[in-house]
């Protein structure tokens, strides 16, 4: 069964290691790994700020998102998923527990910049392309929306 908490700050060093470990399954190049992993990819800060939780399966930590609704419009910042959960609904449970976190604040949408692999997953979970951004690497990405149902909706 999966558990969804709040993360704790001390919990930065695994989740930056899901993180790692997802953006890796899809093969991209091994010294543009080594640079991302040098960013700030998740904080204790950052943890404390926004709202971040963390599914577990079982005692193992599985995936983890991390929604910030300041300043508008809320921005889905992370949803990452160990390369050995994916598939089994940690992603589908995670982006529906985000959307009642926004839901409880008053939140009607919110947006992400999704990587190129993750659009048809987020596109599932009801997201919209409305345009692109570009990303820290330097290109080009989907910037997605998702209005949320009205109540009684989803």
């Amino acid at each position: 069964m999966i558990e969804i908490l709040r993360a704790q700050p001390h919990d930065s060093p695994i989740l930056k290691e899901i993180a790692l470990a997802a953006k890796g399954s899809w093969g991209y190049p091994q010294e543009t790994m080594a640079a991302w992993a040098q960013t700030p990819l998740i904080s204790a800060e950052a943890i404390a700020a926004d709202r971040v939780y963390a599914a577990r399966l079982g005692p193992e930590m599985a995936g983890w998102y991390r929604l910030r609704l300041e300043p508008p419009p809320a921005m889905l910042e992370d949803l990452w998923v160990l390369p050995a959960f994916m598939g089994r609904g940690i992603g589908r449970s995670l982006f529906q527990h985000a959307v009642s976190q926004a839901r409880q604040y008053n939140t009607e949408t919110f947006e992400l910049d999704a990587d190129p692999h993750a659009v048809a997953f987020y596109e599932r979970m009801g997201c919209r392309v409305t345009g692109q951004v570009q990303s820290e690497w330097g290109r080009m990405i989907p910037r997605m929306r998702f209005d949320l149902p009205g109540e009684g909706e989803d």
